[in-house]
């Protein structure tokens, strides 16, 4: 009997941080809530320009500490190298049947970094067939109601945008926990990535996504299927 905790939410992401980048004012909300929100770090992030795996290790958990994540594991999978194979589907498939989630998250399909787009195609088979019965793993079949992407550097049109306001402090020191990717000289000839510019990115996209909400801050998701809606009205006398 697997002793995974039963959460609301499910996040995968290539590296550790884009989980953090992407998503990780709505995975504080899930945990405030009491929903429960876990986390996967595809690969431990070996090929980064800066750090140690080590302490990507460590600035992981301390992050996952910040979010109030119920769980949250490291693959392995190979950094750089990361694609979608059928073992790995069979890997995620696992994970959503261990974990339960109505939701699962993870990049969204178009990004610059190969590795997020491979772990977008991967999770999104895996999430599907974590609900075929003929699909044999170590767990009995699941289906999340749902599959979002979480958006990091592409502009997009988001087929819902979440309010992150009172959980923006916890994303933003999450973010920062992450002392050796984004607080360290950027390697020459590296662009973009720089030891403020990222922490202002964040900031910029949370402003703008919330500014499209009439909040202060918010986060983007894309819809990996059509969402069935039983009562419109209900969903839109949520708050805001």
């Amino acid at each position: 009997m697997s002793e995974t905790p039963r959460v609301a939410v499910l996040a995968f992401g290539a590296h550790p941080d884009d989980i953090e980048l992407g998503a990780g004012g709505l995975l504080a909300l899930a945990a405030a809530r009491g929903q429960g929100a876990a986390a996967i770090d595809l690969t431990a992030g070996e090929g980064a320009s800066r750090g140690t795996v080590e302490a990507r290790r460590l600035e992981a958990a301390e992050s996952a500490q910040i979010l109030g994540l119920a769980a949250r594991e490291n693959w392995g999978w190979p950094d750089l190298h990361l694609t979608d194979t059928l073992d790995y589907r069979r890997q995620v498939a696992d994970a959503v049947r261990r974990y339960r989630p109505d939701l699962v998250l993870c990049p969204a399909p178009r990004d610059r970094h190969p590795d997020h787009s491979a772990a977008s195609a991967v999770v999104t088979a895996g999430a599907f067939w974590a609900r075929m019965v003929r699909i044999e793993t170590s767990h009995a079949p699941h289906s999340p109601r749902a599959v979002a992407y979480y958006v990091m550097h592409e502009l997009v049109e988001p087929s819902f945008v979440v309010d992150i306001s009172s959980t923006w402090d916890q994303k933003r020191r999450a973010v920062a926990a992450y002392r050796s990717q984004f607080d360290q000289p950027v390697p020459e000839g590296y662009r973009f990535i720089g030891t403020s510019d990222y922490h202002a990115a964040a900031a910029a996209r949370a402003g703008y996504w919330g500014q499209t909400i009439g909040t202060a801050q918010g986060e983007a998701y894309v819809l990996a299927s059509t969402l069935r809606v039983d009562d419109p009205v209900e969903l839109l006398r949520a708050p805001g």
